[in-house]
């Protein structure tokens, strides 16, 4: 092989791992102790900084300042670790309640993830899958969105009460705030998501059947006793909820398909408390 050509291949050869260490070495921003911080780490801390604080970050002295405050970081960990601190029971107590905390929230997405994948699966089948058409007669069928507030009670005494004292003339909404178990409603005086039929719980079928300001209950349902005032009622136009309603549907005949499922998997309450 002529000199010229060898050469260039021992270059190209060299090259490679040349730039990765010098990519390496740039990737580092300081050093403290056995600790470095790297551009990424950097680049990660500065998306945590709260968008107010964004723009003075963006400046050459806000950026050391920020890393000075990544540095003061480090030199606590680096300080911790000469003083022991990672060789104690407290330390490995923790780190390990840690780590199951964190193998907990990946097996939760993993069983997350392998119930979405297997819904689009049946999905792709035609199991769970909706039409327009479907939608559409859905809709015909069911025209109706409510708008409604609820009290929600441990016991049916305590709606009682509660609905007395709405029909005595105390403020519905003043209740919920007070009184209702729901913590996502009360604090908007028990104001539920306008509903389409099929999006509330079943229970709460009733509020279709109510007339506007008719107040309702006690009704049962799996979560407690309901006192219920319907608000209002109107009739969307099919496009507007197309959405919506072919999510109902979907949700209708996966509900069915595990029905048809269940027999199939043993399924025991273990806890006295729940039987």
């Amino acid at each position: 092989m002529p000199l010229l050509k060898r050469t260039l291949l021992l270059v190209l050869l060299a090259a490679p791992s040349a730039c990765r260490r010098a990519q390496d070495e740039d990737d580092v921003v300081a050093r403290v102790g056995r600790s470095v911080i790297t551009q990424s780490e950097f680049r990660r801390k500065l998306e945590e900084v709260s968008p107010g604080f964004q723009g003075y970050v963006a400046t050459p002295y806000g950026r050391r300042q920020f890393l000075d405050v990544l540095i003061r970081e480090k030199l606590v960990i680096e300080a911790a670790k000469a003083d022991g601190v990672d060789g104690t029971p407290a330390y490995r107590e923790k780190m390990t309640a840690l780590r199951r905390e964190e193998e907990e929230k990946v097996r939760e997405a993993g069983d997350y993830m392998l119930a979405r994948l297997w819904v689009e699966r049946l999905r792709e089948r035609g199991l769970v899958s909706a039409s327009d058409d479907e939608a559409k007669d859905y809709h015909r069928r069911n025209p109706v969105e409510v708008r409604a507030r609820h009290i929600l009670v441990a016991t049916a005494e305590e709606a009682e009460t509660v609905l007395a004292k709405v029909r005595g003339g105390a403020s519905f909404s003043e209740l919920a705030k007070r009184a209702s178990l729901d913590g996502e409603t009360a604090a908007d005086g028990g104001r539920l998501r306008p509903a389409l039929t099929g999006e509330a719980l079943p229970e709460l079928d009733i509020l279709f059947k109510m007339g506007i300001g008719e107040l309702a209950g006690p009704v049962r349902s799996k979560f407690g006793w309901h006192v219920l005032v319907k608000d209002g009622a109107e009739q969307p136009a099919f496009e507007a909820v197309k959405d919506r309603i072919l999510g109902i549907i979907e949700k209708q005949k996966l509900d069915r398909h595990l029905q048809s499922m269940q027999s199939s998997f043993r399924v025991e309450v273990v806890d006295a408390q729940f039987k």
